[in-house]
């Protein structure tokens, strides 16, 4: 009777949780596409559906660790942008070994990019959204200094971030993993391994110690600048992983093209369970908001919505979405509290 009690309890617990209901919308939201797109499942339309849904995923992701540590980054969507004009600058057609000095200069710039915002919200102490909406300005002057136009030059190996198959000289065995696990996905799998494996470490378990109560954290002894810095550069590896994408989907760089996914990301982090303000929340369940976010676009597209609606109705979805997560959580939490007291 004891384990079953105690079963039972845990149930309720995690029944409570956020992440529950996103994943309770997640599968009406699979439904509903599938209804509304009757070969949703079938392996070339959910490639195409992968291949759409993974920026947003991967900035979502990174999105998330800055929330849960207690900040916010509006500059995520111009450092994605200035990311891919770094390589597209850098690299050149005729010389295949310059798509790789375009990896290592974007993922130092990436490097740079969550150092500078880190050090303005962890060490000067700038609220995050100032700090961060200044260097979002920085890093659109940059990417329009060294792409006024997109364009660029992109060398052929580069398709390998968007689709092995498509890459003609790609060696047997990469071309037969492409076929079974798509270069998007493989991507996304590559930033859930990162953050699986930093999450167990010291600097994971700190990440939610700051957002949860800086002052606190600070008092235990926590370094809780440096706490922010780390997950400003985490952040940073995400939207590298994403540009990567891009540059090999387009095979240019765009000092714009980010821009309308910065507010897109924080919205898939919170719909996916991340608190706002701070040190709750799963950056995998983040992964999932994004899924869902994306998932509107497709719906409504499907449906057959006049595109003069398409934006209010995305909204409106949105909203319910959030709406049904915090809501559903507030009653869960309330009717374990009803129980407990019961008892």
């Amino acid at each position: 009777m004891a384990n079953n009690s105690k079963g039972a309890r845990a149930l309720r617990k995690y029944l409570a949780k956020p992440e529950f209901s996103t994943l309770l919308i997640l599968v009406a939201m699979l439904i509903l596409a599938a209804f509304l797109q009757r070969n949703f499942f079938d392996a070339k339309p959910l490639n195409r559906t992968l291949n759409a849904f993974t920026p947003l995923i991967l900035l979502a992701m990174g999105q998330a660790v800055v929330i849960i540590s207690g900040g916010l980054d509006l500059s995520a969507g111009t450092a994605l942008s200035l990311l891919t004009c770094v390589m597209t600058s850098v690299m050149h057609k005729a010389n295949p070994e310059t798509g790789l000095y375009a990896i290592l200069a974007a993922f130092a710039v990436a490097i740079v990019i969550g150092v500078v915002n880190g050090i303005g919200m962890g060490y000067l102490r700038i609220p995050s959204v100032i700090a961060t909406f200044a260097t979002s300005y920085i890093w659109l002057g940059a990417a329009l200094f060294l792409r006024p136009t997109p364009g660029g030059e992109s060398v052929a190996w580069f398709k390998v971030f968007y689709d092995v198959k498509v890459y003609a000289n790609a060696p047997p065995a990469l071309k037969a993993f492409g076929a079974a696990v798509p270069s998007a996905l493989t991507l996304v799998l590559v930033g859930c391994i990162f953050w699986f494996v930093l999450s167990r470490t010291r600097t994971g378990r700190y990440i939610y110690a700051v957002g949860s109560n800086n002052t606190s954290a600070y008092e235990s002894g926590i370094n809780t600048a440096r706490i922010q810095l780390w997950a400003c550069v985490i952040n940073s590896v995400f939207i590298f992983l994403a540009a990567l994408f891009f540059v090999g989907q387009n095979q240019s760089g765009d000092a714009r093209m980010g821009d309308p996914l910065t507010l897109r990301a924080i919205a898939a982090a919170v719909v996916g369970g991340v608190a706002l303000a701070g040190g709750r929340g799963s950056v995998f369940f983040a992964l999932i908001g994004a899924v869902i976010l994306s998932l509107v676009n497709k719906i409504i597209f499907f449906a057959n919505i006049p595109y003069a609606y398409q934006t209010l109705v995305s909204g409106v979805i949105v909203i319910i979405a959030i709406a049904s997560s915090q809501g559903y959580t507030l009653y869960s939490r309330k009717s374990m509290a009803r129980r407990g007291k019961l008892a």
